[in-house]
């Protein structure tokens, strides 16, 4: 009896590949998974079709676009999730959310062995494995890809002699879930050329974008988006539909210089319009409602959380933590932020919340302000006075050191 493993099946090039790859170089019986995690081209009959024509013994579909949306999306909002203050962390969100429904398949099929189609220079393969042995150490995880050593013009030549539809013709290597949309390979790879505008699809190229500007407002509350227009809606939904508002005004198309988890600098580029939409208003409702020492931790927070979170650190234990305080300090991000969209801008025209630390009486520089200025010279004798005496002292000492010289 062959032995069984279980394929985290996509339906592109490289998942197709290792079908293949599996049942004819390591003689297995493969089980294709294949997960709804809001992809545009979510077919999942069409995509189980396919594994069982390429000749999986076993196709296993399931949506789990509400877990995903839920679970790992609204934390990626709620720590103002953004790795190297640019990514929202969209591949990066669904991969321990992906381990955890393989890890469930795999023991409720018998399998020991959980294949992945990670190559050895990305992020995935260490977000997969690492995420897998925590949640059970006794399964083995494997990389075809990455042990079959083949590059991507390799992998389309292997695709073409075995009869295996290659989407889009191999050019680029996709992926995509409700949180947004990474592309790489091809003419990405060389830096000075910029993106080429066939990589784009859920965002207009700025020059393409709509000519007038969009106002839409996003209510929050515990600091997760509820209502889009004042309409409540479900969190994938109104993702779902800030996806194309906002991609339709220009908005989220990310073209970054990354450092991956392996050390290598790479070249990405991702479309991410809802996710920079909602962390922009969530952002700004934050700093109306939250102190400035609050503020200051929560940053440090949110990027302790990006780097776990894009580092495949989902189920380190020092998480739990990092979910209870945001919890903790969310609880107060209650209201309603109004944003202007325009050629690739995000710009906030209007705040409101229960919660606000914004008294104009106080602020206000009008005559009606309450705020006794005569209070200031006390505060600022107080505040600067180690400074001053600092400086005081290491003059003096430098002063010395020169007329000693």
């Amino acid at each position: 009896m062959k032995e069984k493993v279980l394929l985290l099946y996509s339906g592109g090039l490289d998942t197709s590949v290792m079908i293949k790859w599996l049942q004819e170089q390591q003689n297995f019986d493969v089980l294709a998974l294949t997960l709804d995690v809001g992809q545009e081209k979510n077919d999942l009959q069409r995509i189980a079709a396919k594994a069982k024509k390429l000749g999986a013994v076993k196709t296993i579909t399931e949506d789990v676009k509400d877990k995903f949306s839920e679970e790992f999306v609204a934390q990626g909002i709620l720590n103002d999730g953004l790795y190297l203050d640019k990514y929202p962390l969209s591949t990066s969100l669904a991969r321990p959310l992906m381990s955890m429904e393989a890890v469930k398949f795999a023991e409720q099929n018998d399998c020991n062995i959980i294949a992945h189609g990670s190559t050895g220079k990305g992020n995935d393969q260490v977000r997969f494995e690492v995420s897998i042995k925590a949640l059970n150490e006794d399964l083995t995880v494997i990389a075809p890809v990455r042990e079959m050593n083949m590059n991507r013009d390799e992998e389309v030549e292997y695709a073409k002699l075995k009869n295996i539809e290659v989407p889009n013709g191999g050019k680029y290597s996709v992926d995509e879930n409700l949180w947004g949309r990474s592309v790489e390979g091809s003419n990405i790879e060389f830096i000075n050329e910029g993106v080429p505008e066939d990589a784009y699809k859920w965002v207009l190229p700025i020059e393409k974008s709509v000519d007038k500007p969009v106002v839409l407002s996003v209510t929050y509350s515990g600091g997760l988006p509820v209502e889009l227009n004042e309409k409540q809606m479900p969190l994938k939904d109104l993702i779902a539909e800030l996806n194309y508002v906002a991609g339709q005004s220009g908005i989220g198309a990310i073209d970054m210089i990354e450092d991956r988890v392996v050390g290598i600098k790479s070249h990405e580029f991702y479309e991410c319009p809802a996710a920079i939409t909602i962390i922009t208003g969530h952002k700004y409702l934050e700093s109306l409602v939250l102190s400035k020492r609050e503020s200051q931790l929560k940053k440090f927070m949110d990027q302790q959380f990006a780097d776990m979170v894009y580092s495949g650190l989902w189920f380190d234990p020092l998480m739990d933590h990092i979910k209870v305080f945001q919890q903790s300090i969310n609880a107060a991000v209650n209201g309603m932020v109004k944003l202007k969209l325009y050629k690739g801008n995000i710009i906030p025209v209007g705040v409101e919340s229960t919660n606000s630390l914004y008294d104009m009486s106080v602020s206000t520089y009008g005559k009606n302000q309450t705020f006794d200025q005569s209070k200031a010279p006390g505060f600022i004798y107080v505040f600067g006075s180690q400074t001053i005496a600092t400086r005081k002292v290491r003059k003096k000492h430098l002063e010395e050191m020169i007329i000693k010289e």
